[in-house]
C-alpha cells in the first residue's frame, strides 16, 4: 500500500506477491488474508490497466471469500462490483452488466436507508454500462436514481460524486440528442469538478471533452475546437510523455471536428496520431481503438480512398466485436459504413449483405434500437437492392423505411402511402400553428424531407417495374410532402416537379406537364437566380410544350429567353445554344417563315461543324432539317443536295440510314425524273422497313408501290408487277377485304396489265375489284 501511495506500482506488485507467498505457506490457499491481498492486487492491476490479471485476482478473491462466508454479504457485493468494473474497462459489457446487477441486488437488500451510497455507486456504474451499450433510456433511469440518492445523502451539492453523475447524465442526454439538457448537466459537472479539483485537473478535461462533443453535434465547430484544445492541453500536461488514453480520445474528437469542417486530410493526420498514442498507452485492442478506426474509415471514405477505408473499418469491427460480442447494436454502425463503402465502390451485393446484417443487429429486441437509426440503413439497403435489380425487395424496403419515418413524424403506426395521404392535412395544420423559429419546426421539416426523398426512390423502383401510373402517383405524393416543408428545399422541389412534368409530357398531358414545369421553374429561380443554365433548360422544356400545343408565339418567346441565358452562361458556340436555335428554326418553319428558319439552321450547322467536324451525326440531322425547308420552298435540287449529304454522313456512322430522309430523297428523285436513283433509294427503304418491322407491314406495301412507279416511269412495266402483287398480298394480310387500299392496289395492277396488253390478267383484277365493291355495298345495306 505504501509503494502504491508513493507511485511505485511495480514495487507494490512485488510486495503483494511476497505477501501472498508467505500467507499461502503459513495458512494454505483458502485463507481469508489471501482473499484480502488478492483483492488489493486486483485493484493494483486495474489501476495499471492490466485487466486480465485484475479479473483473475478478483475472481479468486471472491471464490475464497464465498467459501468462508457461505452467503452473499456486502463484501461479496464489493467483489462483484470490482469484477464489473474490470469488464466495463475491457469488455464485454454484457459480463460487466451481469456482475454489477448482482452487486446492486445485494446492496439494495443489505444497505440501510442512511447507508445507501454503495447502492448509488452500483447504480452509477450500471448506468455507465447501459450508456456504453446504447441502452440510453435505461441509463437515464439508473443515473437519475443514483443522483437522487447521492443528493439526499451528501451534504454539499458540489460534492465530487454528484459531478460524476452529472457528467454521465449529460453524456446520455447528448446520445439522445437532447443537447440543451446535456449542456445543463455538463455545466454543473464542470463547476463541481473545478471547485473540488482545480481548473487544470485531468477530471476537468473529461467534462471539457464532453462539452466539445456537444458543440460538434450542434455544428458550432469553432467553439468545439477551442474547447477540445483546452481539454487536450490539460490531458497532455497530466501525461508524462503525452501518451494516454485521454489524450487519444481528445485527438479523435478534434479529428472529427476537422472532418466536419471540411478538412478530411488533417482529420486523418490527427486520427493516425490518436492511434499511435493508443498503441503505446493501451495496445491495439482497446474499445477506443475501434472508435478511432471507425472515424478514420469515414475520413478515407469521404476522400474516396475505399481500400484504406475498408482496412480501417474491418479492424474496427474486429476490436468492437471483441468488446461487445457479435450480437451488439454498436457493430451496426461499422457494418453500415462498410456497406456504404462497398456501395460507392460498385460492390452492390456485398453492400447488401453488410446492410442486412446491420439491420438484423438493430432489430434485436434486447438492443432496443430506435427507429431513427433503422430507417437510414433501410434506405441504404434499398439502394443496394435497386442496383442489384432486385426491384420487388427494393420497393418493400423503401416502403418499410417510409412507414417508419411517417410513424416518427405522426406518432402513429403507418401502413402505406394511402394511409399517409390522409395524414398529410393533419401535418399541414400542425405546421400552421407552430412558431417558425422553433427547433421542432426545423426537425419536422427535415423529417418531411426524408419522407419525400424516400418516396422519390420508391417512384424510381416502381417506374423500373413498368408501372408508370403508380410511379407518377408516388412522385406526386413526394412533391406534396416537399411543399409541406416549413423550410423549403427548392432544389429537391424543382427535381421532383420536373420529373412529374416529364412523365405528364410523355403521356401527352401537356397542360399538366406545363403546370409542373412552371413549378420547377419557380423553385429553381428561388435558389439559383434568373439566369442559370438549369433555369434555361426548364424554360426550353416549357417552350417545347407550347410548341406541341401549337402556341407558336409563346414558344418563340420562351425559346428566345432560353437562348439568351444559354449564350450568357455557355457562350455563342455551345451545343446547348445550337439545340435551342434548332428549336427556334422548327417554330419558324411551322409559322411559315422558311427563310428565317434557314438562317437559324445555318447557325446551328456552323456551331455543330465547328464543334464536332463536318461528318458528325448531329450535322447530318441539321442537313436533313434544312432539306425539309427547301422542299417547302419548292427548291428540290437544293433539298436533294442536303439530303444526299445527310445520307453520306449517316452511312459513315451506321449500316442504315434515316427512313424519312430516304423517302424524301426518293420522292425528289422521282419528281426530278431521276428514276434510276429513285429505284435504288426505294429498294433501300424496303430493306430497312422489312428489317425493322417484318414482311407483313403496310409501310412496306406503300414503298413497294413507289418502287413499282419507278419501274413504270422507266418503261419497265413487267418488273413492276412483282412489287405491285407483293404490295397487294401484304394489304390483304393486314386489312379488311373492302378496304380502300386493297381496291387501290387492284386498280394499279389492272392499269399495268392493260398497258402491257395482258387482257386476261387485267380482267381478273377488275372482277376482283368489282367483287370487293359489291361486298362493300351489301355490307352498307
Amino acid at each position: 500500500l505504501l509503494r502504491m501511495n508513493c507511485g511505485e506500482p511495480k514495487k507494490a506488485e512485488k510486495a503483494y506477491k511476497q505477501s501472498l507467498s508467505l500467507r499461502v505457506k503459513k495458512f494454505g490457499l483458502d485463507d481469508l488474508g489471501i482473499s484480502s491481498t488478492l483483492r488489493a492486487l486486483g485493484d493494483l492491476y486495474h489501476h495499471l490497466k492490466q485487466y486480465d490479471d485484475a479479473f483473475r485476482s478478483y475472481k479468486e478473491s471472491l471464490r475464497i471469500w464465498k467459501s468462508h462466508s457461505g452467503k452473499s454479504d456486502l463484501r461479496t457485493a464489493e467483489h462483484y462490483y470490482n469484477i464489473g468494473l474490470v469488464f466495463y474497462s475491457k469488455g464485454p459489457f454484457v459480463k460487466a452488466r451481469t456482475s454489477v446487477t448482482e452487486c446492486l441486488r445485494i446492496r439494495r437488500l443489505l444497505c440501510s436507508r442512511k447507508e445507501r451510497l454503495p447502492v448509488a455507486a452500483a447504480l452509477y456504474l450500471l448506468g455507465l454500462i447501459a450508456s456504453s451499450s446504447g441502452n440510453y433510456d435505461e441509463a437515464l433511469s439508473l443515473l437519475e436514481e443514483s443522483l437522487s440518492l447521492r443528493q439526499a445523502l451528501l451534504e454539499s451539492i458540489d460534492y465530487l460524486l454528484l459531478s460524476n453523475v452529472q457528467l454521465a447524465l449529460g453524456i446520455v442526454h447528448h446520445k439522445r440528442n437532447d443537447l440543451e439538457s446535456a449542456m445543463d448537466c455538463f455545466s454543473l459537472a464542470l463547476v463541481g469538478r473545478t471547485q473540488c479539483l482545480g481548473k487544470d485537473h485531468l477530471s476537468v478535461s473529461e467534462v471539457l471533452q464532453a462539452i466539445g462533443g456537444v458543440y460538434t453535434t450542434a455544428q458550432d465547430y469553432h467553439k468545439a475546437f477551442k474547447t477540445l484544445e483546452e481539454a487536450s492541453c490539460i490531458r497532455k500536461s497530466a501525461s508524462p510523455n503525452g501518451s494516454s488514453l485521454e489524450v487519444a480520445e481528445t485527438l479523435d474528437e478534434l479529428s472529427l471536428v476537422l472532418f466536419k469542417s471540411g478538412d478530411a486530410e488533417k482529420a486523418i493526420e490527427l486520427s493516425e496520431e490518436a492511434l499511435e498514442v493508443l498503441k503505446s498507452a493501451v495496445g491495439f485492442d482497446h474499445l477506443l481503438v475501434g472508435k478511432v478506426l471507425k472515424n478514420t474509415g469515414d475520413y478515407y471514405q469521404d476522400m474516396e480512398a475505399y481500400d484504406d477505408a475498408m482496412e480501417a473499418y474491418s479492424e474496427s469491427l474486429r476490436v468492437m466485436t471483441a468488446w461487445h460480442g457479435r450480437e451488439h447494436v454498436f457493430l451496426s454502425e461499422v457494418l453500415n459504413e462498410i456497406g456504404v463503402t462497398r456501395f460507392k465502390n460498385g460492390e452492390y451485393m456485398i453492400a447488401k449483405q453488410s446492410f442486412t446484417e446491420a439491420l438484423r443487429l438493430m432489430r434485436l429486441t434486447h438492443n432496443d434500437a430506435n427507429k431513427s437509426a433503422v430507417f437510414p440503413t433501410l434506405n441504404h439497403l434499398g439502394h443496394a437492392l435497386y442496383k442489384n435489380n432486385e426491384l420487388k425487395l427494393a420497393a418493400e424496403t423503401y416502403l418499410d423505411s417510409f412507414n417508419i419515418q411517417v410513424s416518427i413524424v405522426t406518432g402513429e403506426v403507418n401502413d402505406g402511402m394511402k394511409e399517409f395521404s390522409t395524414k398529410l392535412n393533419v401535418i399541414k395544420n400542425r405546421i400552421a400553428i407552430m412558431e417558425q423559429n422553433e427547433k421542432d419546426v426545423v426537425d419536422l421539416s427535415e423529417s418531411l424531407g426524408g419522407i419525400a426523398s424516400i418516396l422519390r426512390y420508391l417512384g424510381l423502383v416502381i417506374q423500373e417495374q413498368g408501372d408508370f401510373e403508380a410511379a407518377l402517383s408516388v412522385n406526386k405524393l413526394s412533391l406534396s410532402v416537399r411543399l409541406c416543408q416549413p423550410f423549403k428545399e427548392h432544389s429537391s422541389m424543382a427535381l421532383m416537379a420536373e420529373t412529374i412534368a416529364m412523365f405528364e409530357y410523355k403521356r401527352n398531358n401537356l397542360a399538366s406537364a406545363m403546370d409542373y414545369f412552371n413549378q420547377a421553374l419557380d423553385a429553381k429561380k428561388s435558389y439559383q437566380g434568373e439566369s442559370t443554365i438549369d433555369v434555361a433548360r426548364t424554360v426550353n422544356n416549357l417552350a417545347n410544350i407550347h410548341f406541341s400545343l401549337g402556341n407558336l408565339d409563346d414558344a418563340m418567346v420562351l425559346y428566345q429567353e432560353a437562348l439568351k441565358i444559354k449564350r450568357h452562361c455557355l457562350g455563342d458556340d455551345s451545343d446547348e445554344v445550337a439545340n435551342t436555335l434548332n428549336n427556334i428554326a422548327h417554330v419558324m418553319v411551322n409559322a411559315g417563315k422558311e427563310q428565317e428558319a434557314l438562317g437559324a439552321y445555318h447557325n446551328v450547322l456552323k456551331i455543330r461543324q465547328d464543334r464536332y467536324g463536318k461528318s458528325h451525326f448531329s450535322v447530318a440531322t441539321t442537313l436533313a432539317s434544312m432539306g425539309d425547308v427547301y422542299i417547302k420552298l419548292g427548291k428540290l435540287e437544293i433539298a436533294m443536295t442536303y439530303f444526299e449529304q445527310c445520307i453520306r454522313i449517316q452511312k459513315l456512322h451506321q449500316d442504315h440510314c434515316d427512313e424519312r430522309v430516304l423517302e424524301n430523297l426518293g420522292s425528289i428523285y422521282g419528281k426530278l425524273g431521276e428514276w434510276h436513283k429513285a429505284e435504288s433509294t426505294f429498294e433501300e427503304i424496303i430493306a430497312l422497313k422489312r428489317a425493322a418491322r417484318g414482311d407483313e407491314c403496310l409501310e412496306v406495301a406503300k414503298t413497294l408501290d413507289l418502287l413499282a412507279v419507278s419501274y413504270i416511269e422507266q418503261n419497265r412495266h413487267v418488273e413492276s408487277i412483282e412489287h405491285l402483287r407483293e404490295a397487294l398480298r401484304i394489304r390483304k394480310a393486314c386489312l379488311d377485304d373492302d378496304d380502300d387500299e386493297i381496291l387501290a392496289s387492284l386498280n394499279k395492277l389492272a392499269f399495268v396489265y392493260k398497258s402491257l396488253g395482258m387482257t386476261e390478267q387485267m380482267m381478273e383484277m377488275r372482277e376482283e375489284f368489282e367483287a370487293h365493291q359489291e361486298r362493300r355495298r351489301r355490307g352498307s345495306c
